[in-house]
């Protein structure tokens, strides 16, 4: 019966006089409140009891009770404040403090009973009105009626209901500032920690972990005293809520940096959350903590360490942990084996065993007994931690000394028991994972087997450890091919392991084991022996698990299991189906079907995928479309497989299961085929689906999708070849210029258009595992403006991420993804020569970058005002670029490289690196911009001047510099080098392109003058051939000069070597190529020069062999190119038969050697031989007349009367050039040509000047002019 609450009566004044005069009364009222509360509440447990269809309206019923109750409460207090006397009534009747705690006892009781029925009802609203009312009350009568409980439970019990987060701050507030600030006379003592605790309790709940710590703050030292709140002491349980909703941050992914606390070492976590924890420990003494909260500290340097483990700023929980042990000792709080476990799994997440195994031996030699600060005794659970750590870093042998040591150092009870099979389990685990992480040493396995061989060999002794299922189990699940290979070359791993020549001996031997041992086998155990083995070998396991009766015939054995394994003897068989599918073994798959028949065993989906993924690994898609009719029940399709694979399909389905049609089998189906570009087949799939009602789930959507990109892609590579193909043979109808590829889209934009399309079926968000690729696709078919559209939403959703949970994340999916996709498509605009769709993508990665930069000063908040000002705008490469902007010769390499400098805010920097910048002049060069590849070449200054020489270390023993910074070693800066070089060849190639000789010159004066090293020998090559279009062969000579100047640094360019000459060295292609451009040029003087001064270096060989004598002159022409050997015929014939005697030179016969042609491209088919016979011919005047030699193919002989007429002719032209030389000279020192030139000079002014005189209307012309 609910008790309801009229309102007062009209009485006389007596009467009217209020009840809080009345304390008995009083009392006596609200006594009743609490009863009849309590007795609902009681009836509400009760409710749950009842059957379902009568739970409902009991509980409305009693809900509806419950506020009955709760409004007549509000009522009652309500009423009795406005009958309250007013101030100065001298009624004293509340004054004996014995009264006012016998009332204070009611209210509360009252109160609490109905703040709680108030929110199990839901009603946050009412519950609200009856702290308020309360309040009201107790200020009208202005005694300390009201505990701080009250609240406590208010706000505690109004966080479990449906009230906003704001409507719980607004309680807290109210009894923060307008109860216990300003009006604390209501209050029977001040706010303590259980109120504190409520509110932060609460808003944990709410997943609120800004607005709890602010709560904290409000109370804490400092807080916002000003506004009329109070301070409030927090205990042991305060610090605990406090450090677990850190720990529940940081476990929700909103792991974030931050750089504002620092150790008493100077160590700053780059993990906000325990900055942050630090930062309110400081806050609490000695006497406010306890174990609990410290082992709620150290779970937040645990979480820290697991989530940063993989980022580049990672958390040092080792150190943390050691610094939180450090204070505790400080404080005089021993830790008990809860805290100390939690440092071990610290210490194991921090993958650091040597840590682990340290704490352990201090807990060992420990003396728990002793008055001061000590560490407590091991117990099982810890020891357990410290070999799971020593197995999961491949400390094997050092895990099983552990489980010796741990069986010595039986104390029972709650100390160290013997290890059961439960730690060996652990330890087993911890292999497992270990071997998650690429690792071809194989030590996970060989722990693995050891532990297990531990396990076995103690089992016989008598030990309460013996191996189960589990056991055996795990272990399997460690084992494949790469690791077991490498075990082959240990020679102290397990004999199981070390006696067996393959897996399927290994894995026969642990299941005789098994059998042996009475060990009962499951579906994972069978399972994971055929996951680590071939599919022929599978096949054997498959026959041996179908053979064991044990296994068949119990189907308990199956119930047990959860997930697939509980499928039974088909789930072992999908295994054996899938290692089929792998390699495409179509008989291994007709096998297991056979089995299968035997055992009565029918097929499921999961056996049809893997059936189709067979088909597919052979690429008979015509199969695959036969199968899913038969699917359907058609006998045709059926017998078109029996024939093809004799595949008996339909013998092994279930009839209910006939017709299989679902939508995993047809997804599976259309990716296969477009694994094998069978878009018919596909499209016919995909047609029968919708058919019969199918549509693709979003998994089968995403795979489609991805399998669309590789073909677009794929097809883009067929489609360059045949654009070079067609360039190549001349069959170009574009006729591009400045050797630019240009394919024509056919089929690769159809593909990615269709991945375009069947993007937007996909649920958002849209992952950027699925963006990336198709963002590639795009690019890779021309559909430039698609795949930025992508890039830009890709942006932001990375700023977005950046922004999120109050910082900058340290992990990000598109954070992560970004890097490697912008240097994906800046590839693709370098290999077509697209200059404008690669500084577009430019401009938006400079403007991500930006905001990183952004982001990051704001979260240092170290930028002044001043420095604000100073910010430049984002500058535009486009519009720098192709708007002919000029480059500043000294470009701040933060305006687009110093995304960098935030390595501790994400794992990859985002921002235009060096290979970017290279990409990007690369796509500038083949699509013949040589105005942006000038632009460009400066902003790859600061990362060719990081690879100067200079920076490298002066010797191992030495790795600082004098700054005391690490500097690398010389073959790191080369390989550095070797990555961004290949950006002055293509900048060069573009300025011979383009004939722009002189910034070809300009360009390998600054890269020399930068890097301090060589240009790539294609680089100078192409710069001498430009020089030498242009007839400069002067600058030729003195650009080689200048290269060979340069000390080597033995970079891979300098040193490769040629396939068919191991001796062209760096030098000597830069002169051969050099003396090809003069050549070529007809400067054949400096040609001449250039060969002299290679010889004379000894990097290109004399032509004079040995053998001459004064009746022959023998030149050996053996490796020469054609100008190579036309200019060491004229040097040598000038040096041998010319220099000697000026006047009188001895002639005599010329027998040169070209060879045979072995080393041709047609086998004895020489190049050489008649190049220099068209090259006599042709390039000496007059011509030297050559004859073979008989008997020798590979020499040719030019008599000496040729050669005294080649002599003569030359003596003769040298005369000539002399005469001309003495004329010119004459005529200039007599002043005849100078006379000329200024009455040629005067003559012209004069004219220009009577013709500007006659234009402007001027008379007497002649006058004028004298």
């Amino acid at each position: 019966m609910t008790s309801s609450y009229k309102g007062p009566s009209h009485h006389d004044d007596d009467a009217q006089r209020s009840s809080a005069l009345q304390p008995a009364d009083l009392i006596e009222k609200l006594g009743t409140f609490s009863s009849n509360l309590s007795r609902l509440r009681i009836a509400r447990k009760k409710i749950a009891t009842l059957p379902k269809k009568e739970r409902k309206a009991e509980r409305k019923q009693n809900d509806d009770a419950l506020i009955g109750a709760c409004t007549s409460l509000v009522y009652f207090l309500r009423d009795e404040t406005q009958r309250l006397p007013s101030a100065g009534w001298g009624d004293k009747a509340l004054d004996d403090e014995t009264t006012i705690a016998s009332v204070r006892e009611a209210v509360e009781l009252a109160l609490v009973q109905s703040i709680r029925a108030a929110s199990e009802a839901g009603d946050f609203i009412l519950l609200q009105k009856l702290v308020h009312n309360a309040v009201d009350y107790a200020t009208a009568l202005n005694k300390t009626l009201l505990s701080p409980r009250i609240f406590g439970e208010a706000i505690a019990s109004l966080s479990q209901t449906k009230a906003s987060v704001s409507k719980v701050k607004a309680l807290w507030n109210y009894f923060l500032y307008d109860v216990a600030g300003r009006n604390a006379a209501v209050l029977s003592a001040p706010p303590a920690a259980y109120e504190l605790n409520a509110m932060l309790s609460g808003l944990r709940g709410r997943e609120k972990a800004a607005a709890a710590l602010k709560a904290y703050w409000q109370v804490a030292e400092g807080g916002l005293n000003e506004e009329g709140g109070v301070k409030i002491e927090g205990d042991a349980y305060t610090a605990s809520i406090l450090f677990g909703i850190l720990s529940d941050s940081i476990s929700n992914g909103a792991s974030t940096v931050t750089d504002q606390y620092n150790d008493e070492e100077g160590y700053a976590s780059p993990c906000r959350q325990w900055n942050e924890a630090m930062q309110l420990l400081e806050t609490f003494s000695p006497r406010q903590l306890n174990n609990f909260a410290y082992a709620a500290l150290l779970k937040v340097n645990e979480r820290a360490t697991e989530e940063n483990r993989h980022s580049s700023a990672r958390h040092d929980g080792v150190r943390c942990a050691m610094a939180v042990l450090e204070r505790m000792k400080k404080d005089g709080i021993s830790p008990d084996v809860v805290t100390c476990s939690t440092l071990l799994a610290t210490f194991d997440k921090g993958r650091n065993w040597k840590a682990a195994v340290t704490l352990l031996n201090a807990m060992r030699t420990a003396s728990p007994s002793a008055k001061k600060w000590s560490l407590p005794s091991p117990n099982t659970y810890t020891y357990s931690l410290v070999i799971a750590a020593c197995a999961r870093c491949n400390q094997g042998e050092l895990a099983l000394s552990l489980l010796d040591q741990m069986a010595e150092e039986v104390t029972g009870e709650d100390g160290v028991d013997a290890p059961n099979t439960w730690v060996y389990n652990a330890a087993l685990l911890a292999c497992v994972e270990s071997a998650s992480k690429p690792d071809k040493s194989g030590t996970h396995l060989v722990t693995a087997f050891d532990i297990l061989e531990k396990m076995e060999s103690g089992s016989e002794g008598g030990s309460n450890a013996p191996p189960d299922t589990v056991s055996y189990n795990t272990a399997l699940s460690t084992l494949d091919e790469s690791s077991f290979a490498a075990t082959k070359e240990d020679l102290q791993c397990s004999d199981r392991l070390a006696n067996r020549e393959g897996i399927l001996d290994v894995v026969m031997d642990v299941l005789s084991s098994m059998e042996a041992r009475g060990v009962p086998r499951d579906a994972i155990t069978y399972y994971n022996a055929i996951a680590a083995s071939s599919s022929e070998d599978a096949l054997a396991i498959l026959q041996k698990a179908l053979s064991d009766a044990e296994l068949v015939s119990s189907n308990d054995a199956w119930q047990r299991l959860k997930g697939r394994a509980s499928a039974g003897t088909i789930f072992v068989a999908n295994a054996a189906l899938s290692a089929a599918a792998k390699s495409g073994d179509v008989e291994a798959v007709v096998t297991v079907l056979s089995l299968l028949s035997d055992n009565n065993t029918k097929l499921n989906a999961e056996s049809i995928k893997h059936i189709i993924r067979t088909l597919g690994k052979m690429g008979d898609c015509e199969a695959i479309l036969a199968l899913l009719i038969c699917l359907r029940g058609q006998s045709f399709a059926n017998y078109l497989l029996k024939e093809r694979y004799d595949l008996d399909v339909l013998a092994n389905l279930a009839d209910k299961s006939i017709p299989m049609i679902e939508e995993e089998i047809y997804s599976a189906a259309i990716t296969s085929c477009l694994k094998h570009d069978e878009l018919g087949v596909a499209d016919q799939i995909l047609l029968s689906m919708k058919k019969n009602g199918l549509a693709l789930n979003q998994r089968s959507l995403k795979e489609i999708i991805a399998e669309y990109c590789r073909m677009a892609m794929s097809s883009s590579k067929e489609e360059f070849k045949a654009a070079r193909l067609a360039k190549k043979l001349g069959l170009e109808s574009n006729g591009s210029q400045y050797g630019i590829v240009e394919p024509i889209y056919i089929t690769s934009r159809a593909r990615a258009k269709a991945a375009l399309a069947m993007l937007k079926a996909v649920e958002k968000p849209l992952p950027p595992s699925l963006l990336s690729p198709v963002a590639k696709a795009c690019c890779a078919a021309g559909l430039w403006q698609d795949a930025r559209s992508i890039v830009r939403r890709m942006h932001r959703a990375a700023i977005h991420e950046l922004r999120a949970k109050d910082g900058a994340r340290i992990r990000g999916k598109f954070l992560g993804e970004l890097p490697r996709l912008h240097r994906s498509l800046l590839k693709f605009c370098a290999k077509g020569g697209n200059i404008t769709p690669a500084l577009n993508f430019a401009d938006d990665i400079q403007f991500l970058a930006s905001q990183i930069r952004q982001h990051g000063k704001s979260l240092r908040a170290t930028t002044t005002k001043a420095e604000e000002k100073e910010q430049p705008e984002p500058i535009s490469l486009s519009s720098r670029l192709l708007m002919d902007i000029p480059t500043p010769d000294s470009v701040p390499e933060s305006d687009f490289s110093d995304a960098g400098a935030l390595s501790t805010i994400l794992e990859r920097p985002i921002g235009l690196t060096g290979q970017d910048w290279k990409l990007i002049l690369i796509a500038a060069s083949r699509g013949g911009h040589w105005k942006v590849c000038v632009g460009t070449l400066p902003f790859l200054r600061p990362y060719v001047k990081e690879t100067h020489p200079m920076y490298a270390r002066e010797s191992i023993s030495s790795p600082l510099g004098s700054s005391g910074h690490a500097r690398p070693t010389m073959e790191r800066l080369n390989r550095k080098y070797e990555r961004i070089a290949r950006a002055l060849t293509a900048a060069i190639l573009c300025f011979e392109a383009r004939s722009q000789y002189a910034w070809a010159i300009r360009a390998i004066d600054d890269w020399i003058e930068w890097s301090g090293r060589r240009p790539r020998k294609e680089a100078v090559a192409s710069a001498c051939r430009v020089l030498a279009k242009r007839y400069r062969g002067q600058e030729v000579i003195s650009l080689v000069s200048k290269v060979m100047s340069i000390p080597p640094h033995d970079t891979s360019y300098e040193a490769e070597a040629d396939d068919d000459a191991s001796d062209y060295t760096y030098e000597k292609a830069v002169y051969t190529e050099s003396i090809n451009a003069l050549h070529k040029s007809g400067l054949f003087e400096e040609a001449d020069q250039l060969y002299a001064e290679g010889v004379a270096n000894g990097h290109l060989p004399w032509a004079v062999m040995p053998g001459s004598d004064e009746k022959q002159l023998r030149l050996d022409l053996h490796g020469m190119s054609a100008a190579v050997a036309h200019a060491a015929v004229r040097v040598s014939l000038q040096k041998e038969i010319v220099g000697p005697q000026q006047s009188s030179p001895s002639m005599r016969d010329v027998l040169i050697v070209t060879g045979r042609g072995r080393r041709s491209g047609e086998r004895f088919r020489p190049i050489l031989r008649p190049e220099v016979q068209r090259m006599l011919t042709e390039e000496f005047y007059p011509p030297l007349g050559s004859s073979s030699i008989p008997g020798n193919m590979g020499a040719l002989s030019i008599s000496s009367d040729d050669i005294s007429s080649w002599v003569n002719h030359q003596q003769q032209q040298k005369g000539k050039r002399l005469l001309f030389v003495a004329d010119v000279l004459r005529d200039i020192s007599s002043g005849n040509r100078i006379e000329k030139a200024l009455r040629s000079s005067g003559s012209r002014l004069e004219r220009a000047l009577r013709k500007k005189l006659e234009s402007e209307g001027v008379d007497d012309v002649e006058g004028d002019g004298q």
